[in-house]
C-alpha cells in the first residue's frame, strides 16, 4: 500500500450499512441528518439492499464503480450526489468504507465511488498502469457523473466532485477538459498534472493540504520514487488553476492554525479555498480530510 509515501492511517468507520448506525457520531457543528426510512432506506429504483457494482463501458473496457444510495428520501425524491476518486492502489469499495463520508448518504447525498484502471487513474503525466495505457479516465468519471441517474434519483444541479491523492490528480483533470454541470469540487493531497487550458470554468473548489506532504510539496516540486515524477506543487497547482479560471487575487487569513488561501471571481462564477494543515503529511486522516469535506460539502449540497 506504498504506507511510506502515502500514509493511510485512518479514523475507524462503521462498516457501510443500509440501516444507518448510532453509534457514528456527527460532529454538532454540521445540519442535522434527515431521518432514515426504515422501511425503504434506498432510492427507487435500486434494488433491496445497501450498494450495487455498476458496469459501463468506455474507452473499449469495462469499468465498474461502487453505488451507495441517499438514506431516507422520499419516493422520486431527488438526492444530490458525490463522486469520489480514491488514491492510487486502491478501490472504490475499499475507500467506501475507510474515508468516513457515508454521514452524507443521511443527509440525501448518494455517494459513488469509481474503480482506478489496476488502483491507478490517468492523470496526464500521472499514475501507473492507467497512465501508462492512455486509459480514458476523464471520459470514465465523466460517464459515471452521468450513470447515476439511471439507478437512483439525482437532482443535476447539485453533484459534486472529491479526489484525493492521485484521484485530486484526476479531478484536475477533469476540471481542466469538458465535463458535466457540477456544483463543487473537493481536492485532498493531490496537484494538477494534465495541461490546463485559459478559459477554464470552475465550479466551488476547496483544496487541502498537509503542510510537510512529504509527496506533494507546498512551495517546491519532490520527486516520488514509486511515481517516477515530481508531482507539482500545490503553490504551482494553485496558481496554474486560478489563473486560468480569470479568479481575482490570493487573500490570505487563518482558520485556528490552519492557513487558508481564498480567491473569489473565477470564471463560471466558482470560488476557490485552500486549507494547509500545519504539522500535516499526505494521509488521508493527517488533514482531517472527512470533517473537512463533510463541513464544506453540507451547505453546498443539502437543502435547508
Amino acid at each position: 500500500m506504498l504506507a511510506a509515501v502515502l500514509p493511510f492511517v485512518l479514523n475507524p468507520t462503521a462498516a457501510v450499512s443500509a440501516t444507518p448506525d448510532s453509534s457514528v457520531s456527527t460532529d454538532t457543528a454540521l445540519p442535522q441528518a434527515r431521518p432514515a426510512n426504515p422501511v425503504a432506506q434506498v432510492g427507487p429504483g435500486t434494488p433491496r439492499g445497501d450498494s450495487r457494482r455498476i458496469t459501463l463501458q468506455v474507452g473499449g473496457l469495462e469499468r465498474a464503480y461502487f453505488l451507495l444510495p441517499a438514506l431516507g428520501l422520499d419516493p422520486g425524491e431527488e438526492a444530490a450526489l458525490l463522486v469520489v476518486l480514491h488514491q492510487d492502489v486502491s478501490s472504490g469499495r475499499e475507500i467506501a468504507v475507510d474515508l468516513g463520508l457515508d454521514t452524507l448518504r443521511r443527509h440525501g447525498v448518494t455517494l459513488a465511488y469509481p474503480n482506478g484502471f489496476g488502483g491507478s487513474w490517468n492523470s496526464g503525466a500521472c499514475c501507473g498502469i492507467a497512465a501508462e495505457q492512455q486509459v480514458d479516465d476523464v471520459g470514465f468519471v465523466n460517464a459515471v457523473i452521468e450513470d447515476v441517474d439511471r439507478h437512483t434519483p439525482v437532482d443535476e444541479s447539485r453533484r459534486a466532485l472529491l479526489g484525493y491523492s492521485g484521484g485530486g490528480m484526476l479531478a484536475y483533470r477533469l476540471l481542466c477538459q469538458p465535463h458535466p454541470q457540477l456544483l463543487a469540487a473537493v481536492e485532498i493531497n493531490g496537484s494538477l498534472e494534465a495541461h490546463c487550458a485559459n478559459g477554464l470554468e470552475l465550479p466551488d473548489l476547496l483544496s487541502i493540504h498537509g503542510e510537510k506532504d512529504g509527496s506533494v510539496g507546498l512551495t517546491a516540486s519532490r520527486f516520488v520514487n514509486h511515481l517516477g515524477m515530481a508531482p507539482r506543487s500545490v503553490t504551482s497547482t494553485l496558481t496554474n488553476v486560478t489563473g486560468q479560471a480569470g479568479c481575482g487575487e490570493r487573500r490570505e487569513s487563518t482558520q485556528g492554525d490552519v492557513d487558508v488561501w481564498s480567491w473569489a471571481g473565477c470564471r463560471g462564477g466558482g470560488s476557490v479555498e485552500a486549507h494547509i494543515v500545519p504539522g500535516a503529511g499526505h494521509g488521508w486522516a493527517d488533514v482531517g480530510g472527512a470533517q473537512r469535506a463533510l463541513t464544506w460539502l453540507l451547505p453546498r449540497l443539502t437543502r435547508s
